[in-house]
């Protein structure tokens, strides 16, 4: 599938995936549309803001959206609603501001001091930029640079 058409697919999805959401008091984080081992796969990641999410409330995702996504959709495909994980995508600007404090990965478009690669903590999200500490180093990333990002869990000793 073409770049463009697949954008556009997703585009549509999540006009319909949006309102069964909102309504269930679920937030959408990520929908991916992609083919592995033959099998292509519909994803959608949903979380609660202040709870974990749990398989009931994915259920209720995928069976609001199941007949209406299929329309869509020509090939053969598996739906499947899910949360996004410990180490969630870091898809919105106000993703940034949600987690600051916490640890994320970021994958920058083009090279900041010698890398497109950074880890450290989120200071804070203002006028566009993300302030993240690394190694006692802020610096400051332009939301427009970020390729991919997302938080890095950590073990707690015990």
């Amino acid at each position: 599938m073409q770049r463009e058409a697949k954008a556009a697919l997703l585009e549509r999805v999540e006009k319909l995936v949006l309102p069964v959401t909102q309504e269930l008091g679920l937030e959408l984080v990520d929908i991916e549309y992609l083919q592995d081992g033959g099998y292509w796969y519909l994803r959608v990641y949903v979380e609660k803001e202040d709870e974990d999410i749990s398989l009931d409330d994915c259920a209720k995702v995928s069976n609001r959206i199941d007949e209406d996504v299929d329309t869509l959709i020509e090939e053969k495909f598996f739906l499947e609603v899910s949360s996004p994980g410990v180490e969630r995508p870091l898809k919105k600007e106000s993703d940034y501001t949600r987690f600051t404090g916490q640890k994320a990965r970021l994958i920058l478009k083009h090279k900041m001091e010698d890398s497109r690669n950074w880890t450290g903590v989120i200071e804070r999200y203002e006028d566009s930029i993300i302030y993240l500490d690394v190694e006692d180093k802020v610096l400051e990333i332009p939301y427009s640079e970020v390729k991919k990002a997302n938080l890095v869990f950590e073990f707690e000793d015990f």
